[in-house]
């Protein structure tokens, strides 16, 4: 069984380490590569919907993800941004009978691969890193909601922004001549959803921010001019 030819040797390598094939065989690989779709979303568009059937896995292959989850009372809450090579929906390789506990929403235009349910679950049965990995991967949301809410009662929110942006930064920065820019569209209501705070104290504390030269704020952009500063702050160095 081969892949599809047209496919780019870019995007084979960023489904190869994925962290839901990232130990997987050349045998499997080269058939997961095969079984898989690739969908693109224009931003703001959805790969699916909270509540959804779980008809499908994902890796993102190109653009961000955003995660986002409604609370019974019908409050937003950004859990998440996604980057390239990571997995979203594993749900449905574990238990698709439970619907997508969030919504995957484009927050640029992307592209993924997604693996229907049924043949993703019969290729780890032969392989079962794949199942491994996805169990590893909810394991990890656990601990970081667990973490998130030990946070929201531990922690001053000025910490709780710092530790946001440091690891957007981490895991989409660009270095810069400046400093380092958080390479995605950022509003300033992702921060506070992901951060446990309100849109005004957001605003308030990133302008102060600025003010002090830690960062430089542009339409949905943010640089981060002092890194360490901002580490001092997460760590609470700074009174």
């Amino acid at each position: 069984m081969g892949y599809n030819s047209n496919m780019d040797k870019e995007t084979i390598e960023i489904i190869r380490r994925s962290n839901l094939f990232q130990d997987a065989s050349p045998a499997t690989l080269e058939q997961a590569l095969a079984l898989g779709i690739l969908r693109s979303v224009e931003e703001d568009g959805f790969f699916f919907m909270q509540g959804d059937p779980a008809t499908h896995a994902y890796v993102l292959v190109t653009g961000r993800v955003k995660m986002v989850q409604i609370t019974p009372t019908g409050q937003q809450i950004t859990l998440r941004i996604m980057t390239p090579g990571q997995t979203y929906g594993g749900i449905a390789l574990l238990k698709p009978q439970d619907g997508y506990p969030a919504t995957a929403q484009a927050a640029e235009n992307s592209s993924a691969m997604a693996w229907d349910t049924a043949k993703l679950r019969t290729l780890a049965g032969k392989e079962p890193s794949i199942s491994l990995n996805t169990m590893q991967l909810m394991h990890g949301y656990i601990l970081e909601l667990q973490e998130r809410q030990k946070a929201l009662v531990t922690e001053r929110v000025e910490q709780r922004i710092a530790r946001i942006l440091l690891k957007l930064a981490a895991e989409s920065g660009k270095k810069m001549d400046e400093g380092v820019l958080i390479d995605m569209r950022l509003t300033r209501q992702d921060v506070a959803e992901m951060s446990g705070t309100t849109l005004y104290t957001v605003s308030r504390t990133l302008s102060e921010w600025e003010r002090q030269g830690l960062l430089k704020i542009g339409r949905e952009r943010v640089l981060i001019r002092d890194p360490h500063g901002l580490v001092r702050i997460a760590d609470d160095l700074v009174k």
